[in-house]
């Protein structure tokens, strides 16, 4: 009878709405449940039988976009907001006030390959096999965020529109994702079909097209476990649809995406685990020939995340890159003044190669933090002043922790399959 609903809040006030089946609205089966059970009830057993966290007492029903109905429900069995809803049909659950922090970044050239650095956050988590399997009030544990992106903000995304879009048709396994600040509801596959064509060059091999799936499934599956938001930007990840592969693949587009999808077809249901939870499944770009260590970014140790080797990158388009930056840019941004030579001295670096401290006049920059704050490729680099110019070469392109996208891709040249790929630059992990 009934196939979606939304909860809104109005006037301090829970309100469900409950939408019916087109079709069954008006079938014979409709008016016999109608007759034996009564509507009250079926609306009730309805709400019991999926679990749904709603703590008001005020349904209302619509059918064809009519209200048909407005129930008050004494006796609705509560269901607590840690239970899970697991019923099938597209659902779209709108709690403002719950939404988890969108963690946020801006990185990449308009012509250059377009790569999420972001990854959730690190935490227990219970794994789920649904999508839709997805409890808003997760409860967090105390292990701190990775802020693997360039800019990280703890608001919610000002074009997220508090008002839900219930979506019609009906998907064997939907997910929601906003796009443009609407929630659009996506088969999930399709939707990791549609990250991997956004996130990889579809030119690649198909083992590492295969690793980039199982990554950006195991990224879908823990932010939806843990209550977040996913979007189709690099926010989160970045998800292409039909028309805009067209515009970027023109003639082309056939052969890509009978490519992608088969990638995500081999690979379906399959994601990353570590100790049978789902694992952060942070990429970059191109390293500088070795991975980078978790802790050497955000300060902690994730096992998963060591620096590996990834050598495969040393003759990828993106691995040298020289940039020249105007003094008083320099001066402006790190807030000194008469800069000389020696003034601007590398002090370390780590076991990757990526530096570790920089010295400017007097003051101390972490290579991390000197990294963002140029808007650098990567935190491995050479600095040096050429006639009152900052003079960079950076090495590699990312945070570079995790999969090397260019590393993959010369691993799957030379017969890797993708569990190669991801056992080595995963270690300890599993495939499930």
């Amino acid at each position: 009878m009934l196939e979606s609903f939304v909860i809104k809040e109005v006037n301090g006030e829970e309100i469900l709405y409950c939408y019916m089946n087109y079709d069954y609205e008006f079938s014979k089966e409709f008016f016999s449940n109608l007759k034996e059970v009564g509507f009250v009830k079926q609306v009730q057993n309805w709400i019991q039988k999926n679990k749904i966290a709603f703590h008001g007492k005020k349904v209302v029903v619509v059918a064809s976009g009519i209200v048909i109905a407005s129930l008050l429900l004494n006796e609705v069995p509560i269901q607590q907001k840690s239970d899970v809803f697991s019923f099938t049909s597209p659902a779209i659950v709108e709690q403002v006030g719950d939404i988890s922090s969108l963690d946020s970044i801006k990185e990449i050239s308009s012509n250059d390959p377009i790569v999420s650095e972001e990854t959730s956050t690190i935490e227990e988590s219970i794994p789920v096999n649904d999508t839709t399997n997805v409890s808003s009030s997760f409860e967090s544990s105390q292990v701190p965020s990775i802020p693997t992106q360039e800019i990280i903000t703890n608001e919610i995304p000002s074009s997220v529109e508090t008002e839900p879009v219930i979506q019609t048709p009906i998907f064997s396994n939907p997910i929601t994702i906003y796009r443009s600040g609407t929630p659009v509801v996506l088969e999930f596959e399709e939707y990791i079909a549609g990250v991997v064509a956004a996130e990889m060059p579809a030119s690649f091999s198909s083992s590492a097209l295969q690793a980039q799936a199982i990554l950006a499934r195991t990224y879908a599956l823990k932010r939806l476990e843990e209550g977040k938001y996913l979007t189709d930007t690099v926010d989160t990840q970045v998800y292409y649809d039909e028309s805009r592969l067209r515009a970027e693949w023109g003639n082309s587009f056939d052969f890509y995406w009978n490519k992608v999808k088969e990638a995500c077809q081999s690979t379906e249901g399959k994601t990353l685990q570590y100790q049978g939870r789902y694992i952060d499944a942070v990429y970059h770009s191109t390293s500088n020939g070795k991975t980078e260590a978790a802790r050497n970014v955000w300060g902690y140790e994730v096992p998963y995340l060591q620096s590996v080797d990834s050598h495969w990158d040393y003759n990828t388009t993106f691995y040298n890159n020289t940039v020249s930056k105007d003094m008083n840019q320099l001066l402006n941004l790190l807030g000194v003044t008469n800069l000389q030579d020696g003034d601007i001295e590398i002090l370390s670096r780590n076991e990757s190669g990526r530096v570790s401290e920089v010295r400017i006049q007097n003051q101390i920059y972490q290579g991390v933090d000197l990294r963002s704050i140029l808007g650098l490729r990567s935190s491995d680099f050479d600095i040096s002043m050429e006639n009152g110019n900052l003079v960079i070469t950076t090495r590699g392109w990312g945070h570079g922790v995790g999969l090397s996208q260019y590393g993959a891709e010369g691993m799957a040249k030379e017969g890797y399959s993708y569990q190669q790929i991801l056992s080595h630059y995963y270690p300890e992990t599993t495939i499930s």
